[in-house]
This record gives C-alpha cells, structure tokens and sequence, in this order.
C-alpha cells in the first residue's frame, strides 16, 4: 500500500481522481492498494475508509497524479519510447481536434493511444 501524499499544492488544477463512474476527491484519499497493478486494478481508501477500484487507465492515471514513483521499477514495464506516439502525435491532433470542435473524438484518442504496461497487455488480453 502506498500512503497518498500528494502535494495539493503542486495538483491544484487535479481535484479528482477517476475510478469507472465515480470521481473521487483527492483530498479525501487516505491510501492506494497496489496488490492488484499488474492485473491493471488499484484500490483506492478514501472518506474514513470507503473502498473503490480504479481499473485500466483509470488506476494508471490516478497513480501518475498521486505517486508516479509507484509505476516504476519491477512491477510494470513499458516498451521503449512507447509514449512517443502518444506524445508526439496523439496530442498536437488532440489540439486540433478540439479547435475544430471535435471535444468527444480528442478525448478519444488521447485514452486510446495512452500506452500500457507490456506485462499489463499481456495478462489482460489472456482474460
């Protein structure tokens, strides 16, 4: 479990964390279960112990904003240079998509293109 320190200072254009349909203050998160990250799922404790899951992109997302040190090392691993697609192109097109008025179609793409753990794609397409 990793205790959710994050610097609300530092996040304060980050006010939620996002789990399925639910989001969750970040104020409120008192710690992350990481048991189940390489299967893509992190249990989040918040409110005097209320329990959610974030699954996918969803518990990616909600530790790169809270701890991103916990992506890292054994755990999970990405292919080399696999957010340069994402990074390079997916967001100068989401740009423009969203002068164009596309909001919808450019959220889209940046979750599609946003990579996965190798580990992570692997065991989820078993399932």
């Amino acid at each position: 479990m990793i205790k959710a320190n994050v610097n609300l200072k530092q996040k304060k254009d980050i006010v939620f964390l996002k789990a399925g349909t639910s989001l969750i203050p970040i104020s409120s998160v008192e710690h992350v279960n990481l048991k189940n990250i390489e299967q893509g799922s992190v249990e989040i404790i918040y409110q005097n112990g209320k329990h959610i899951n974030a699954e996918g992109f969803d518990a990616i997302e909600a530790l790169m904003i809270l701890k991103p040190g916990a992506l890292e090392g054994k755990r999970l691993r990405w292919l080399k240079n696999a957010w340069a697609f994402h990074n390079f192109i997916a967001h100068p097109v989401m740009q423009i998509l969203v002068w164009l008025g596309m909001k919808k179609q450019a959220i889209w793409l940046h979750d599609v293109t946003v990579p996965k753990p190798s580990d992570f794609r692997q065991r989820t397409a078993c399932h």
